[in-house]
């Protein structure tokens, strides 16, 4: 069972499904920056997802990609790491209700 369920309009179902593919293939790249100390690169490639979520009804994603970019400015990598495994888990646990 999911754990994040999210209405999405129905309207939206043609691309929503590609949108989280792409999510989900991203995540590994986003944990190479990261362990890398590459942070310049997690910082623009979460500033992408900060802006993409609320787009496709995933608010929960754009928040948590400010989050990681803040996270990135500041060099905090506990932080960083925390947030990308809340993103990791929320991107494998989601259940997409379209209405």
């Amino acid at each position: 069972m999911a754990k994040y369920r999210v209405s999405i309009d129905k309207d939206m179902q043609d691309i929503v499904p590609g949108y989280l593919d792409r999510r989900r293939r991203e995540i590994p790249e986003l944990f190479a920056f990261h362990s890398a100390g590459d942070l310049e690169s997690l910082r623009k490639a979460v500033h992408k997802l900060a802006g993409s979520g609320g787009g496709y009804g995933f608010d929960h994603i754009s928040e948590l990609g400010k989050q990681v970019e803040i996270l990135c400015q500041a060099g905090d990598s506990g932080g960083i790491t925390a947030r990308l495994a809340e993103l990791k888990d929320y991107i494998e646990n989601l259940e997409v209700v379209y209405e």
